[in-house]
């Protein structure tokens, strides 16, 4: 034992040599690259804390697409969703449509659809809620909440506050 001791420390010796007095050793650990040497980790930083020739990769998978500068937020409104302003039996509803591509942009906007009876709290699922109202992802699943108007007076009932929603520019009373 005391032989394996004594080799190992002249290891650490002669790795000190060729690395210099600062030199920091620095194992393989598992679930890292596995491939550590004398003076590097899998932080690229080498002997004495300097950047070093490290043997670990830093690859994500993640391939930038190189997009080019996005304009202004693309807006399709077909109705105001203060004013509800829609055929009867519909409601003004507003929403957020997810590019297709890398490079594309969110839509923001509002459309009139069939209003459902879903108020403040109601249980949704996309739709059912009452003109006025939105379907939201909330800390209590998904619940239909009165929109509010960001700026100026509160129109939310008494408890609730304004508080900006995932359509840009609008609230939900929460």
């Amino acid at each position: 034992m005391r032989s394996l001791h004594f080799l190992s420390l002249l290891a650490l010796a002669a790795a000190s040599a060729l690395w210099g007095c600062n030199a920091v050793i620095v194992p393989a650990t598992s679930g890292g690259t596995g491939g550590g040497r004398a003076g590097s980790s899998s932080s690229g930083f080498g002997a004495a804390g300097g950047a070093g020739g490290g043997s670990a990769s830093a690859s994500t998978g993640y391939v930038d697409p190189g997009c080019p500068d996005a304009g202004p937020p693309v807006m399709m409104f077909e109705c105001d969703p203060y004013a509800q302003d829609c055929p009867p039996n519909q409601g003004c509803y507003i929403f957020t449509q997810n590019p297709t591509d890398p490079c594309g942009q969110e839509i923001y906007g509002a459309t009139c659809a069939p209003a459902g009876n879903g108020k403040q709290g109601a249980p949704c699922d996309g739709a059912g809620c009452a003109a006025g109202f939105t379907c939201t992802v909330t800390g209590s699943g998904n619940q239909c909440i009165q929109l509010c108007q960001l700026e100026g007076s509160s129109s939310c009932p008494d408890g609730l506050v304004c508080q900006p929603i995932d359509v840009l520019g609008f609230g939900g009373c929460l």
